[in-house]
């Protein structure tokens, strides 16, 4: 399974790369003194998080995993910062659970390659309830800081991404993304039992 971990995290990075370092800002960010962060949802996807602004929605297949499937989800705010969440999406009951344990390594150490950046800190991390985990990187190049924390969920990996200048990752704005993060659910959940009478 080594190999197919390393497709794994090429998949997931190579969308969350390109939305730090490739793709054209939009006019529509509004300045950021008037940024409003505010929760979205997206119930096909199983996730709520909070954005400064709407995100902009991509998807696409895995090359060679089909039909394994690719999201991404990205807002900016101001000019150097940017805020994603890449959701990587396995038919029902085909998903790494639990994910391998060398695979969150591979995934962050992919990201540090193509984002050119160089890894300070990493380590396990409970996010929204499940056991995760996280890295510090930093990009000397564009005095950049990336938070990357990575959360599986059954049939699911998210990866949270807030990228921006130096002292970014030890923000509150990036500590606020990631806390905003949940999971929703798929199916009803099953009705509380009432309390037995005393």
């Amino acid at each position: 399974m080594p190999m197919r971990s390393t497709v794994i995290a090429a998949a997931l990075l190579a969308a969350a790369t390109t939305a730090w370092a490739e793709e054209p800002k939009t006019d529509a960010t509004p300045p950021q003194d008037e940024v409003q962060w505010s929760e979205f949802q997206s119930p096909e996807r199983g996730f709520a998080i909070s954005f400064p602004g709407t995100p902009q929605i991509a998807s696409a297949p895995v090359a060679g995993q089909n039909p394994l499937r690719r999201y991404s989800f990205k807002a900016y705010e101001g000019d150097d910062t940017v805020y994603t969440v890449v959701v990587l999406e396995y038919p029902s009951g085909k998903g790494p659970n639990p994910p391998e344990p060398d695979l969150y390594v591979k995934m962050v150490s992919s990201y540090a390659k193509d984002s050119q950046s160089r890894v300070r800190k990493r380590g396990d991390k409970t996010i929204a309830g499940q056991e995760g985990f996280e890295a510090i990187m930093d990009d000397g190049k564009a005095k950049a800081e990336h938070l990357v924390s990575i959360v599986p969920a059954g049939d699911r990996i998210y990866m949270l991404i807030s990228a921006g200048p130096r002292g970014h990752a030890t923000s509150d704005e990036a500590e606020r993304f990631r806390d905003s993060f949940r999971i929703m659910g798929d199916a009803p959940q099953p009705a509380a039992s009432p309390a037995p009478k005393p």
